[in-house]
């Protein structure tokens, strides 16, 4: 069977563009979502245990959703579930926006807060998807990309 990637976003051409991307791959499933529910209806179908362990997605791409305050955004609350059970690890998420707001981008790249394994541009992410999906699912390296992800954002605010 083939890593199943989860990507939801409110705008359907980008989600049909990461769809394309990776099924051009032949490396992966995807499951394309265009809303919160849908996103969130897919999870469950791939949760174990009840939610209480790591469920069988490999990655969820995502992005900001403008319309809602941060807090309140699809991978805060991925976060949340995933933290209600000691036997559940985080699951990579690879975020792809427009937005490069520093807040936006401390919050999600934090280790301890969205955990992100990924920050991508929109406008830049078709030259790297492929290569950072490979490293995060098959390299299983979400936690490493994190940290250099991190680090370069603490180096650019010290300067």
């Amino acid at each position: 069977m083939k890593p199943v990637i989860l990507l939801y976003d409110l705008d359907n051409t980008l989600v049909d563009e990461c769809a394309a991307l990776i099924g051009k791959t032949g490396l992966y499933t995807s499951i394309s979502t265009y809303n919160e529910a849908n996103a969130t209806e897919a999870m469950r179908q791939y949760n174990r245990l009840l939610g209480l362990g790591t469920n069988k997605l490999a990655c969820i791409i995502t992005g900001w959703n403008s319309y809602k305050k941060p807090r309140d955004q699809f991978l805060f609350r991925l976060r949340s579930e995933e933290r209600r059970s000691p036997f559940r690890y985080p699951t990579p998420v690879l975020l792809i926006t427009e937005d490069h707001r520093r807040d936006l981008r401390q919050i999600a790249l934090d280790p301890t807060d969205g955990d992100v394994a990924a920050y991508l541009h929109r406008d830049s992410f078709r030259e790297v998807l492929e290569d950072t999906l490979h490293k995060v699912v098959f390299g299983e390296r979400a936690h490493e990309l994190n940290s250099i992800a991190y680090a370069k954002l603490q180096r650019e605010e010290d300067e």
